[in-house]
This record gives C-alpha cells, structure tokens and sequence, in this order.
C-alpha cells in the first residue's frame, strides 16, 4: 500500500507534537521511535532559540506582538506589504519567538512568505548558505540575539531587537522536508515501524492534542 501524502499543515503540526513529546520524556519517546528521536536530535527544535535571555513579555505586550503579526502577514498574503513592513513583522516573530508565544496563523508556510516579502526569495530558493543584511540597517557587528525562525533560518538582532540580518542554511532548510517524509511514513498501515508510532501517538494524544 503506497504511503498517503500529508498537507505541510498536518506535517508541521505533527513534527510540534514530536518535538514537545521527545523533550517531556526522550527515553520513552526513543523507545517507541528511535529513528524520529535520531533526526530530532540532529535537526533542533524550529523554533530554537539561540540565546538565552531573562526578560518575558507581558500579556499585554504578547498581544501587541501578535496583532502587529497577524496584520503584517495578511498584508503579505495579498500582495500589500513592503520590504520594511515585512522586516518589521520578522521583528514582532522574534519577539514572539523569545517568549514561546507565535500566533497560530504563523505557520510554516506563512513565515516563509515573510520572509520572501522581506529578502526576496524563500528559505528554499536558496542554494549555498548565506547572511543577508536587513534593509537600511547597522552592520551584522552589532548582532546581539539570534533566533530561529524556521528551520534553517536564523534572525539576528541587535540589543534592542531591531532585525540586523538573517542567515540562512539550505542545507537544514532540507532537513524539514526529509522529517516530514519520514513522518509520513505514520500514515502507511503495513508499516511495522509506522504501527509502533500510531501506538505511542495514540497514547500519547488520543485526541490529536
């Protein structure tokens, strides 16, 4: 039986699901799939932050963050949004980011649209690695903070979180399409490997929480 395709929605959310259930409990998680534990352990969690930091939003700055978000990604999705707003909706992620607090519309593909809108191209155009400048912003000296904003891109601020540049790893950008084929392999009945993760996913979430 042929392995049925997922949507890139149902992929993201169901490598979410890996990541948070891998770091509750690794060792029963790389009992019932040592293989997904393997690439999780090369490949990160997307939205790994790269440095640590003590300061947490408010509720109230949360929203605010999220807001802004949301109405820079709309603007992005139609066509509306200049470089320097889509910089500034990059900002509002990494704020997010930082407190574990992206909006459910920022979604893979979502953020790959902000990040075109902002730089040009997608994370998946790319072909060799390479740090692109924020338009009409300081020099990459001045990096303070980084945070990752899809796997194998990664934003650079400065103290202030203002965005300074972004590096870009086609090579991990890659990585997130081989997990996703690999957690495919969930959805293919006559596979051994695939039942032992219908069993620990079923008992794990058996609501798909």
């Amino acid at each position: 039986m042929p392995t049925k395709q997922i949507s890139k929605a149902d992929g993201d959310a169901l490598i979410e699901l890996l990541s948070s259930r891998y770091a509750d409990d690794p060792k029963e998680f790389r009992s019932y799939m040592p293989e997904v534990a393997q690439m999780l352990d090369t490949f990160g969690s997307p939205h790994r932050q790269l440095a640590r930091y003590s300061s947490r939003l408010t509720e109230r700055e949360v929203k605010f963050h999220q807001s802004a978000l949301t109405e820079t990604l709309v603007a992005v999705a139609s066509g509306d949004a200049t470089d320097a707003e889509a910089v500034k909706g990059l900002e509002h992620c990494a704020f997010l980011i930082r407190n574990d607090s992206l909006p459910p519309e920022a979604d893979y593909e979502s953020l790959c649209a902000l990040f075109k809108a902002a730089f040009g191209k997608r994370p998946a155009s790319f072909k060799k690695s390479e740090t692109l400048k924020a338009p009409d912003r300081r020099s990459a000296d001045d990096v303070v903070h980084k945070f990752a904003l899809v796997r194998g891109v990664s934003l650079e601020l400065d103290r202030e979180m203002r965005l300074i540049s972004v590096s870009v790893s086609p090579h991990k950008v890659k990585q997130r399409r081989k997990l996703l084929a690999f957690v495919g392999a969930v959805h293919d009945a006559e596979s051994d490997v695939a039942q032992r993760h219908d069993d620990y996913l079923a008992r794990i979430s058996p609501h798909g929480d």
